[in-house]
């Protein structure tokens, strides 16, 4: 199989799956999946809905019309993710948008009216509740999400009962502890089709399954931009995943993980994201000498009145390919049951041939100008040895600046002439890689130091592959007498980048006459700029004020900060006008909640420059200005300065927004007091959700859960556990744990709660023991581990209370079987029982005098004395006889 393939129109193809990048025009994501909404078993099908927040992180509104098809349309998923294989479980019919709030939800700082379209910058939640209203669902096979454009009124099925329409799974499926679930959402909107940004409009979510009731809990956060096949690859970096784009603009996501070592499973997912021409076959290509064995595929299935039927996809191996199709094509029957937009089949094979770049086809159902795209991908390898997985152009391996190790032995030559030394004019034996500078501009370094052949490398701008001798950006063979690998073989080469410019990266090796390229193991090195010069402050823009507490209740001592780096952040009110001249002067943000509706006092006393203050309530983009001041005056705290102070009553539990500013373009050093209203800053610790749960070992270790939230369980028999946080004990061996607030006093009533597992999920089913007043207000549990598993740790405060405290583990030891010395191998490896074999290898240590064979110092009591005498014999008989 050529290395050289016609791609059908791939934008971006690497491991990582990319999101788009955002241009001019609407540009809809899913901030956040809420809820879920669990409504039960209804048949075979547990019944669920998921909330979603929408997010406009472009330039423009995005159209949010509910009488025309100007509004986007809203998808609900299931996935699950199990030995190797990341399959569909279920979907729902499409959530009809109605209207647009303003909210600021994902941190872009809201601006705008809502209604009829979603402000730039502006979030709109919509809840499971929401989202599963059936009245408000609509069906899939009337939307084109390539191009966003459906007929509306949608129609609205006939059916009724509490899973029509709404997001169904068979419940046979659903095992807690079985994988991982996951949840995804998409929106699809003309507006944002027609502006180029449709691929980056999915985000995932992790759930947990609740083993009795199937009810569905979010975990962790949402994953934002990110397509629900993403999932597998995070969840396992061995997943390969390649975007395929047909010639309409949609997308396919080919994903592949392989596993074995003879039989290899090569288990592969498509998600077809938004094409509309859909799939009607999927086509892995492979060598004469492979054999195929165990070939299967899995679907979704649709329901409550999708026209599409749910017949399986057969399978064909030929000599040169493993080939499904749908049974029938589009001219036989439109509703077959190809891959459509926003699903995900599964396919599957055994192969006795290891992995290497390949190619995958995928075969368009609706007509068109190609009749098929393809990519690429790993399939059985061509030469029967596992190649590098980046071999291809097509499919380079993302990485970051620093250290990446390599291995180019056995890979292909697939670039372009480039980088003439020495009479030879390619990079052979070549791999890719794809990196993505950071956030500053400057010059970047990149080499081979210590690889252990005669290497060449290029770099190509962009992501695409280069086809065209001579194009790179930099290329070098040896790099020479000057740089980092000087008086080597090696290659380095240094050249400019912007902030966020992304680079193929093309490593290879040299050959001499008619000599095969050099290949063999290396380290690829990047540099990048990392010095991007002084920066704005952290609170420059709005959306990223600093909240501040009363200045009273720290001993009045003021804020300190600059203005000097700062940028105007423009959105304040046209009336009345910030006064001293400061619209357009550097500025820079900071809240104030206060606990008391009371009169608060902000000022900017010994400052070094003219202040300018303003007071807003409301939300970014959205101000009503409270006050402002420009010079204090006479009368204040900064009587006679160009300094500024404001007096005002706020109301209890409100949050104000303070900007620290110039007079006319002024900045500078300033100070910040605020006092009055006592209001304070809440800090969360670290590790107050379980996600962020701190590793724990044995002995004493201080913890605090003031300002904490909640977010475990209530469990019967514990009192009820608030403002926790999470600790997570990789267990050592067996025995028993102890857990306990009980050795060093704390300032609050605790309560202690243990999980086992790796990962937080389904708290009830994970759950072990918890107490609540053990030793007076102090808890303590005691609890049989094992080795090797994890132990989730939670401590909160009975019914609301924080503080500090320490929290002590100890652990003792599972009693040994002193009688369990070997396991009839005679290498002295216990089995778990206590057998003739045990007796007859005791015996003969005993005899060699061995150290193994101190068992007892006399005393009968199993303590060792450093010698062999016939002390250890009598003991060892004892124990034998005992059983242990």
């Amino acid at each position: 199989m050529g290395k050289h393939v016609k791609w059908g129109g791939a934008v971006c193809l690497a491991i990582a799956a990319c999101s788009g990048t955002a241009l001019a025009g609407p540009d809809v994501i899913v901030g956040d999946l809420t809820g879920p909404s669990n409504y039960g078993l209804d048949g075979t099908v547990q019944v669920y809905a998921v909330g979603t927040v929408s997010c406009n992180k472009g330039d423009a509104n995005l159209s949010w019309v509910s009488s025309t098809p100007a509004h986007p349309v809203i998808s609900q998923n299931l996935y699950k993710l199990s030995n190797n294989r990341f399959e569909q479980l279920g979907q729902s019919w499409l959530k009809h948008g109605f209207t647009a709030l303003t909210q600021n939800a994902c941190n872009l700082g809201c601006s705008g009216t809502g209604g009829p379209q979603l402000p730039p910058g502006c979030s709109d939640p919509y809840g499971s509740g929401l989202n599963g209203t059936q009245s408000g669902l609509g069906p899939k096979y009337q939307v084109n999400a390539t191009t966003g454009v459906f007929p509306y009124p949608f129609a609205a099925g006939s059916g009724s009962g509490t899973k029509f329409k709404r997001l169904q799974a068979l419940d046979s499926k659903l095992i807690s502890g079985d994988g991982l679930y996951f949840v995804a959402s998409m929106y699809v909107a003309a507006d944002d089709a027609a502006a180029g940004n449709k691929h980056n409009n999915q985000s995932y979510r992790q759930v947990s399954v609740n083993a009795s009731t199937k009810a569905l809990t979010m975990v962790g956060t949402t994953q934002r931009e990110q397509p629900a096949i993403k999932a597998w690859q995070d969840n396992d970096p061995g997943v390969v995943l390649t975007n395929i784009d047909d010639p309409d603009t949609g997308r396919f996501i080919v994903g592949v993980r392989v596993t074995g070592s003879g039989p290899y499973r090569y288990e592969y997912a498509v998600q077809n994201l938004n094409s509309d021409r859909s799939s009607g076959s999927f086509s892995v290509a492979i060598p004469t000498t492979a054999n195929i064995t165990n070939v299967g595929f899995s679907d979704v299935d649709y329901h409550s009145g999708e026209p599409y039927n749910g017949t399986d996809w057969t399978n064909t191996v030929t000599s040169t390919a493993v080939t499904w199709n749908c049974t029938e094509t589009f001219a036989q029957n439109a509703n077959a049951n190809a891959l459509r937009w926003d699903t995900i089949y599964n396919f599957w094979f055994d192969c006795d041939i290891p992995p290497a770049a390949g190619t995958a086809t995928i075969g368009l159902f609706k007509p068109g100008t190609l009749s098929s795209i393809a990519g690429a991908t790993l399939t059985p390898s061509a030469s029967g040895v596992p190649g590098p997985i980046n071999d291809n152009c097509s499919l380079p391996t993302v990485i970051s600046a620093g250290a990446t190790a390599f291995n180019t032995t056995d890979a292909t030559t697939d670039g372009p002439n480039e980088c003439t030394f020495s009479n030879y004019s390619q990079i052979g034996s070549d791999i890719w890689f794809l990196w993505t500078n950071g956030p500053c501009d400057g010059n970047a370094v990149i080499n081979t130091c210590g690889s252990s052949f005669d290497t060449k490398i290029a770099v190509y701008s962009g992501s695409s592959c280069p086809t065209v001798d001579g194009t790179a950006l930099a290329c070098n063979d040896d790099e020479g007498t000057t740089g980092s690998c000087s008086g080597t073989l090696q290659s380095e080469v240094t050249f400019p980048v912007l902030a966020g410019e992304t680079f193929l990266i093309r490593v290879g090796g040299y050959a001499s006459g008619a000599n095969p390229p050099a290949t063999g193991a290396g380290t690829l090195t990047i540099t990048a700029p990392g010095n991007c010069g002084p920066q704005p402050p952290a609170n420059d823009l709005c959306a990223n004020a600093i909240p501040v507490a009363d200045s009273a209740l720290s001993g009045g001592t003021p804020i300190t900060g600059s203005t000097s780096l700062a940028t105007n952040s423009g959105g304040l009110p046209g009336s009345p006008t910030p006064c001293g001249s400061s619209s357009g002067s550097p500025d820079v943000w900071y809240t104030y909640t206060p606990a008391n509706t009371a009169s608060v006092s902000i000022n900017t006393c010994g400052s070094a420059y003219d202040t300018v203050l303003g007071l807003y309530s409301g939300a970014c983009g959205s101000f009503t200005q409270v006050a402002c001041n420009d010079d204090e005056g006479s009368t204040g705290p900064c009587t006679g300065t160009l300094q500024s102070a404001i007096t005002a009553t706020l109301n209890a539990g409100q949050t104000y927004y303070i900007r620290v500013t110039g007079f006319n373009g002024n900045s500078g050093n300033y100070n910040l007091l605020v006092t009055g209203g006592g209001g304070t800053v809440t800090n969360p610790p670290a590790n107050d959700d379980c996600a962020g749960r701190i590793g724990l070992g044995l002995g004493a270790t201080p913890f605090s859960t003031q300002d904490a939230t909640t977010d475990g369980p209530a469990h019967a028999g514990c009192g009820t556990a608030t403002n926790d946080v999470w600790f997570n004990h990789p267990q050592v061996g067996d025995g028993t744990l102890r857990i306990s607030t009980c050795d060093v006093s704390t300032t609050f009533d605790t309560i202690i709660a243990v999980y086992q597992g790796p990962t937080c999920g389904d708290f009830n089913a994970l759950f072990i023991a918890c107490n609540d007043d053990f030793c007076g207000l102090q808890s303590e549990v005691t609890i049989p581990v094992v080795d090797g598993a994890h132990y989730l740790i939670r401590i909160g405060g009975f019914n609301g209370a924080e503080g500090h405290g320490t929290l002590t583990l100890d652990f003792t030891p599972a009693p040994t079987c002193v009688a369990d010395v070997d396991d009839g191998t005679g290498s002295g490896t216990p089995d778990g029982g206590v057998t003739v074999d045990d007796l007859l290898y005791y015996l003969t240590i005993y005899g060699q005098g061995a150290l193994a064979a101190d068992v007892d110092d006399g005393s009968g009591t199993g303590t060792t004395d450093g010698g062999v005498t016939v002390d250890d014999l009598l003991y060892y008989l004892t124990r034998f006889n005992a059983g242990c």
